[in-house]
């Protein structure tokens, strides 16, 4: 058995609503981020309607719209959840026993294992953010990709398609492109999460699927529920 029943790599939307599920029926989650600081952090203030009793309706403050208020609301509840440990590192690849998932690799050298591996990645493999003329590898601004673990994953075989989204100028943030790669609809059961090319791996966010906010944790709710039957 693993150190985590779940690992969930990436703490956006779908990965954070996931974890925060988990923990709360019982389940030993890791929630893997590579930066604290931007734990389910917007890039604009999220608007209701939200999943009923979801995280994000619970972080939601209709009288404080802060991008960073949101952040912090956020993350308090990960953190007083006690069977959730939020922690900062990078996944470089996977581990693997066979042909199971069996926790992942980091940049900074301790391995983490698990019996689950979820990846929610967003827009970060691949990513090449694109500001004026300026272009450097990142998944949203200041904040780095997974090289590492997307050429790990191509190794291994999985296909990706191209994808690219557009985040609008803000008051205090300039507008920017950000080209990046989701998995293939082929890699990815979108009834059961699973990417099925190796045992015990699934994804959930926009590295498989675009949408708002409300969407990202809705399907992150939805992998809680799969996976809390899986786990019986």
């Amino acid at each position: 058995m693993g150190a985590y029943q779940v690992l969930i790599v990436g703490a956006g939307f779908a990965g954070s609503e996931a974890a925060y599920r988990l923990a709360r029926a019982g389940v030993r989650v890791g929630l893997l981020t590579q930066s604290l600081d931007s734990v389910m952090m917007p890039f604009l203030p999220p608007k209701p309607p939200f999943p009923p009793g979801s995280l994000l309706e619970q972080a939601y403050d209709p009288g404080d719209e802060r991008l960073w208020a949101f952040h912090a609301r956020a993350k308090y509840l990960l953190e007083g959840e006690k069977n959730l440990h939020l922690f900062q590192a990078t996944a470089t690849g996977l581990l693997r026993e066979g042909e199971r998932v069996v926790g992942v690799d980091t940049w900074e050298g301790p391995s983490v294992a698990a019996d689950r591996v979820v990846l929610a990645v967003g827009s970060f493999l691949g990513a090449r953010l694109h500001l004026g003329e300026v272009e450097e590898e990142a998944g949203r601004l200041s904040e780095a990709s997974y090289p590492d673990l997307f050429q790990h994953l191509l190794d291994l075989g999985f296909r990706f398609l191209p994808r690219e989204a557009s985040v609008p100028e803000t008051p205090s943030t300039p507008g920017y492109r950000v080209r990046y790669h989701a998995f293939h609809p082929e890699e990815w059961e979108e009834a059961t999460f699973r990417l099925p090319r190796l045992k015990g791996l699934y994804a959930v966010g926009l590295c498989v699927r675009e949408g708002p906010y409300a969407l990202m944790s809705q399907e992150g709710l939805r992998l809680a529920e799969h996976l809390l039957h899986e786990l019986g």
